[in-house]
């Protein structure tokens, strides 16, 4: 069966069985995930198709957030490969983001809402359900700090051995954490605001998993301007100094492992890599083991 054939299957399977009166346009094809944007029957959708099993953890995702009562995207139907969803070109609620939106306070004010909220109710789903999702910082393994520093030709680095040694140590403290529920791919493109200003949040949740809040303030901030960041913070509250202490240090080596596994090495993580020769990665994990 080919590609186009799996396709239509799925949309049989979601219910647009009329083959005679679809549109279908492919938008992203991308690591064996495929977006659709389709007319059917004078109606839109966008359709998701995961050919890798690891990503259609996705349409669990989707599940979960409804189940929390955590605002999404529609989905109108889905089965274990695939997932119809509403078309925000088309949203009478919603437009796409646009990278404006990183710039405005008031995008920010009630994104920081959203956060809240998958954070609170987050946390209170892993504590009932377990932790069996995505966890970002599970790649930070002993193998995968070998890759780092060899690949970085930083071996010679203090920072490695101080890492090796005290790696039980250092997960024993990130393991002492609230867990909750983090988004962890924040951008503009993934961001979805209400066409009345009073709503904004995230949408494609294939990274969705398990961590805490700070990682996702972290994530978030780093994207907004000055002036945005402080409102979301404003908004969000307090910030727990030990997760940010902890995530100053593991965030640099994750960001690192991804980086590292590309065939080149990618701009993004240069302000990383550079952590190494500065000693501010040493200072970061000192910071951590002195918790």
């Amino acid at each position: 069966m080919n590609r186009t054939e799996e396709i239509y299957r799925e949309l049989a399977k979601l219910g647009l069985s009329n083959t005679n009166h679809i549109d279908l346009e492919e938008i992203q094809n991308k690591d064996g995930i495929y977006l659709f944007r389709i007319a059917y029957e004078n109606k839109h959708f966008v359709l998701k198709y995961f050919l890798n099993d690891e990503y259609a953890r996705e349409i669990k995702n989707y599940s979960i957030l409804e189940e929390l009562n955590i605002p999404t995207i529609k989905v109108y139907a889905r089965t274990d490969r695939a997932l119809l969803l509403e078309d925000l070109k088309r949203s009478k609620k919603y437009r796409l983001g646009k990278e404006s939106d990183l710039m405005n306070t008031e995008v920010a004010k009630v994104l920081a809402t959203w956060y809240v909220d998958l954070h609170t109710k987050g946390a209170k789903y892993i504590y009932e359900n377990g932790s069996n999702l995505y966890r970002e910082f599970d790649v930070v393994t002993r193998e995968n700090i070998d890759l780092i520093k060899n690949k970085s030709n930083t071996s010679d680095n203090r920072v490695w051995d101080l890492i090796l040694d005290n790696y039980d140590l250092i997960f024993s403290k990130i393991g002492d954490l609230e867990e909750t529920l983090t988004y962890n791919d924040f951008y503009w493109t993934n961001l979805a605001v209400g066409n009345d200003g009073k709503e904004a949040m995230m949408f494609d949740y294939n990274l969705l998993g398990v961590g805490f809040r700070y990682n996702d303030i972290r994530n978030v901030c780093s994207s907004l301007s000055e002036e945005a960041g402080k409102v979301f913070i404003e908004e969000y509250g307090a910030i727990d100094e030990e997760e940010k202490i902890i995530d100053d240090g593991i965030s640099t080596l994750v960001t690192l492992i991804f980086a590292y596994r590309r065939p080149k090495f990618p701009n993004w993580a240069e302000e990383s890599l550079n952590t190494i020769h500065s000693g501010e990665l040493e200072k970061a994990i000192e910071s951590i083991l002195d918790l």
